[in-house]
């Protein structure tokens, strides 16, 4: 990909993708400007070559899209949003300008995938909806769910100890399920985990010091 020129103005392309999914949202073009203000509020800015003006994304729709990256491509001539809310990033209303996120292996995140399938039910009804029932009824419930997964996935992994397959796959799943279940309803994102996980990983083992 290559930059626009537009009298005086230099427009760079930009592809928004899901940090979690992975699914690609949007593309729309940048200049400085727009690149900066993102980079400082962490929201989606664009350049309106139609309009020829700054916009930015969500101020007629509501549907503000969460930068948490800004990256550019090896020769700095395109950038790559990488978003961590669920806002739907089509002006039809839709999730993607690209359709929807596939259902299936070619979604890379399993985790990803799971927030996806918990997000979808967000407003089903709790009475059809064991996900729905989770998410909005007494967080005991829920606590409890997680608490018997977690003893089962123990379950699971000692008495498969030499046969390690379906049982421990499937109690994982129902573990790994349940927990994000709970992040979905706490708001915590994958972003979030990913962020912890960097610092934990990058401050140094114990009994050694920073030199």
């Amino acid at each position: 990909m290559a930059v626009i020129k537009e009298g005086e103005k230099i427009l760079y392309p930009v592809v928004v993708q899901h940090a979690a999914t992975l699914q690609i949202l949007m593309c729309a073009f940048a200049d400085d400007e727009a690149l900066a203000l993102t980079k400082e509020t962490h929201r989606a800015h664009f350049y309106s070559r139609s309009r020829q003006e700054l916009w930015e994304k969500g101020q007629t729709s509501g549907n503000y899209l969460t930068v948490s990256h800004v990256l550019p491509d090896c020769d700095k001539d395109s950038f790559l949003y990488l978003i961590t809310n669920d806002k739907p990033a089509c002006h039809l209303g839709s999730v993607s300008c690209f359709g929807n996120p596939p259902h299936s292996d070619e979604m890379p995140n399993p985790l990803g995938r799971l927030r996806y399938y918990i997000r979808e039910r967000v407003h089903q009804d709790p009475s059809t909806s064991y996900t729905a029932r989770l998410l909005t009824g007494p967080l005991e419930q829920l606590l409890k769910k997680i608490g018997e997964e977690g003893i089962e996935v123990i379950v699971a992994a000692a008495t498969n100890s030499q046969t390690p397959g379906a049982d421990l796959t499937w109690e994982s799943s129902d573990l790994l399920y349940h927990l994000s279940v709970l992040l979905v309803r706490f708001g915590v994102s994958l972003d979030a985990l990913d962020h912890e996980l960097i610092r934990r990983h990058q401050e140094p083992t114990a009994g050694t010091r920073k030199s």
